[in-house]
């Protein structure tokens, strides 16, 4: 008690040094706690020792190789003002970079990889001679150097001559490539419950195949985009006496074959809603991927099953004058089935559907393709049951162009869709589906933000008799013309609502963000859907609401005034999954 008594406050310390050297000091050499009486001296004189020893040290390492300190105190020794005098900064005057191994061997081949390895090295002439800018520099080169051919290289002796006086620094590196390698066979660890197949389908390396670490990594993301492997690691033994067709090593820990899911949800359109999933990785024990699920809700019941195909399954089916070109394009494959029931708007309808589709995900957009067969009976209240038929191709493309796709600031989100039938292949009626839909993040401050939107569909046909509501349109709901309710415009057929052919709507929404999480919106939307141009008529509402950052995007809760109906909705939806 009487130690932590004396000890009465701490040294002010002011640093008198260039930066980022002052706050480097500042960081590492923190002022001691004094103390009273005889003691001060002996707590300070470990401080000051440091302060003597570390100061040249740290500026040699920032390139000052002929620095001074000086400690000056006032008369009381509670206040110190260390200077340092760096003295002038060391440069890089030459750099010396010399070869062994088969690198330094004879050939066009490897003098144009000795002047890759020159090009790449960072730390050029006149530069600043930092410590930790060399050891960048020679671990940019070593990687640099095993990136193709030489797996085992490495630097095999590394100097800097340093010149104080002339303040300058020559540099040799000496760079040992060891033997060129080879790629060999498959080895594989971890796979358990899955088939061999769906490592070998992806797999495309061929033994005696020049080392490159791009075949390796590249091997390594595309078993990791399956559904199979929570890690994957790819590698090779890196032993220069076995460098001649050496073994890819892939390590795996596999994801649960099983999974299943538990949903509840509420929300202004469909009322409560009921969500059971499951996902079953290892279909017929050939690594397909079953994903299927059945919902419940007042509007609409349905469930489906999507198989999704391993990569590489249909290679062998490719012309070779195509597959070159075609294994390059990352595709997922699927195969599905749907049964649906909606009762919405006094529209009753069963719906059952096929499809098979090929995606081709990149990072801005998405395109999909496929063919879709689906058999509708659809009822309106009080008339007799239609059966529809279509078998469809379709094409959708998505563009995504924006700075979050969680929480957009600025940017936008392009959806395009077309699809097709014709009476001559299984359908009912001729018909050409065509739509599009873009959405625009605008920031206006810091806190303010402007959000449009707009759609526009057209089902190029004599009529819409005999065409499955797939393919036709309505709008209205919380996410379309708010204040109206879910698909309640469209045409009306006695007192249901049915799809038309045309389509087009649109929203602004302005909002301010109070804070992190939340926000307030003030909105207007306008649209219709409807069998003729002349037909259309522009719905407003307009209303005002409140804004919810989830890790999800932004959830909304919107009260908006339908002009039409003269009628006050309140719209929402949440989803609690288990």
């Amino acid at each position: 008690m009487a130690a932590l008594a004396q000890q009465t406050a701490q040294l002010h310390v002011t640093w008198d040094a260039p930066e980022p050297l002052r706050t480097q000091l500042r960081t590492l050499l923190p002022a001691p706690a004094l103390e009273t009486g005889e003691r001060r001296r002996a707590a300070i004189r470990p401080w000051v020792r440091d302060v003597r020893r570390r100061v040249p040290e740290m500026a040699a390492a920032e390139g000052y190789f002929s620095a001074t300190v000086e400690i000056d105190w006032d008369e009381d020794r509670e206040n110190a003002t260390v200077v340092v005098v760096p003295g002038p900064r060391t440069v890089v005057l030459s750099m010396d970079l010399e070869f062994a191994g088969d690198v330094a061997g004879e050939g066009d081949e490897r003098a144009l990889r000795r002047r890759e390895l020159a090009n790449a090295w960072a730390l050029k002439d006149g530069a600043p001679f930092r410590s930790a800018d060399w050891e960048e520099a020679k671990r940019g080169l070593r990687e640099k150097l095993v990136e193709e051919d030489y797996a085992a290289g490495d630097i095999a002796e590394s100097v800097a001559e340093v010149d104080a006086e002339t303040a300058t620094a020559k540099l040799t590196v000496k760079v040992d490539s060891g033997p060129r390698f080879t790629l060999g066979a498959l080895e594989m660890s971890g796979l358990v419950h899955y088939p061999m197949s769906v490592v070998e389908r992806v797999y495309d390396i061929q033994p005696g195949e020049r080392y490159r670490q791009e075949r390796l990594t590249a091997l390594q993301r595309a078993l990791q985009k399956g559904p199979w492997f929570s890690s994957v690691t790819v590698q090779i033994d890196r032993d220069p006496g076995n460098a001649r067709e050496a073994p890819v090593k892939v390590t795996v820990i596999e994801r649960p074959r099983h999974e299943i899911g538990l949903a509840l949800g509420f929300g202004t359109d469909y009322g409560p809603r009921g969500e059971i999933a499951y996902r079953y990785r290892n279909l017929f024990d050939r690594g397909f991927d079953l994903q299927s699920a059945i919902q419940l809700d007042g509007q609409r019941q349905f469930g489906y099953a999507d198989v999704y195909l391993p990569q590489g399954l249909f290679a062998n089916w490719i012309p070779q004058w195509l597959g070159t070109k075609l294994d390059a394009i990352p595709a997922k494959d699927s195969v599905g089935v749907l049964a649906e029931h909606t009762d919405i708007q006094s529209l009753q309808t069963r719906r059952f559907a096929v499809a098979g589709y090929r995606q081709y995900p990149f990072e801005r957009f998405d395109t999909r393709v496929g063919l879709s067969y689906q058999i509708e009976y659809a009822t309106p209240e009080g008339q007799a049951e239609e059966l529809k038929r279509a078998l469809a191709p379709v094409v959708a493309f998505t563009w995504r162009h924006v700075d979050d796709p969680f929480d957009p600031k600025r940017g936008g989100v392009l959806n395009l869709q077309v699809a097709a039938g014709a009476k001559a292949f299984a359908s009912t009626q001729d018909f050409l589906k065509t739509y599009a839909q873009y959405q625009r993040w605008f920031p206006l401050s810091r806190t303010d933000q402007l959000i449009v939107r707009g759609e526009i569909g057209r089902t190029y046909a004599f009529t819409r008799d005999g065409i499955p509501e797939d393919f036709l349109f309505r709008a209205g709901g919380s996410r379309s013309v708010r204040g109206y309710e879910y698909q309640s415009l469209g045409v009306h057929q006695g007192p249901a609502v049915v799809g038309g052919r045309y389509l087009l709507t649109a929203s602004a929404d302005y909002v301010h963000w109070l804070n992190d999480k939340w926000g307030g919106a003030i909105f207007a939307d306008v649209g219709d859907a409807a069998d003729s141009t002349s037909e259309w008529t522009p719905n407003r509402s307009y209303g005002v609401g409140a804004r919810y950052k989830t890790p999800a995007g932004p959830f909304a809760l919107d009260l908006a005034y339908a002009e039409r109906d003269r009628k006050v909705r309140f719209s929402f939806s949440v989803t609690v999954g288990f």
